[in-house]
């Protein structure tokens, strides 16, 4: 059975969402080419799969963060579904150490499928920076991500992870 892409590919969501439950996050997004959209994430600290063994003399790599999400985007007369996969390093923190900068890069699968028929699968380029807020429960976020090489556009997210910052 075809799966329509006129509405979030909730299948794939949700398997995002509980494969990485305990770094799930869900936000609301604006993308310079695709209009609003929602998305959720799920977070894996490399330094939580990393052995003892492995993490001496990693240095910053067991500081890294895997970030897996999808994205839906509604834009006029089309629908387009987006596929990341980002590593994170934490930056700096601020407020007295309520939040931390981020910044990373990774991949995207992008597919576009305008409403007059047939759609177009991009792969490219993510360059992401962020600031998230250190709490147990529903941290929110901000980031900001550009994509280049796929849909060529720069979006801003706002969300909330829902068990806390992890870096």
């Amino acid at each position: 059975m075809p799966i329509s892409l006129k509405s979030p590919p909730l299948p794939l969501l949700t398997v995002i969402l509980l494969a990485f439950l305990p770094g799930c996050a869900t936000f609301v997004e604006y993308g310079s080419e695709t209009d609003a959209g929602i998305g959720v994430r799920g977070n894996i600290p490399l330094g939580q799969v990393l052995t003892a063994e492995d993490q001496r003399g990693a240095g910053a790599i067991s500081r890294l963060e895997l970030a897996v999400s999808a994205h839906h985007f509604f834009p006029s007369g089309a629908d387009y579904t987006e596929a990341n996969a980002d590593l994170l390093l934490p930056l700096l923190r601020v407020g007295d150490g309520a939040a931390r900068t981020y910044a990373g890069t990774g991949i995207h699968v992008g597919r576009l499928s305008p409403d007059a028929g047939g759609s177009d699968t991009k792969i490219g380029l993510n360059l992401v920076g962020g600031l998230r807020f250190d709490r147990p429960v529903l941290a929110p976020f901000f980031e900001v991500r550009g994509s280049v090489g796929g849909m060529d556009q720069l979006s801003a997210a706002v969300g909330v992870q829902i068990f806390g910052g992890m870096f």
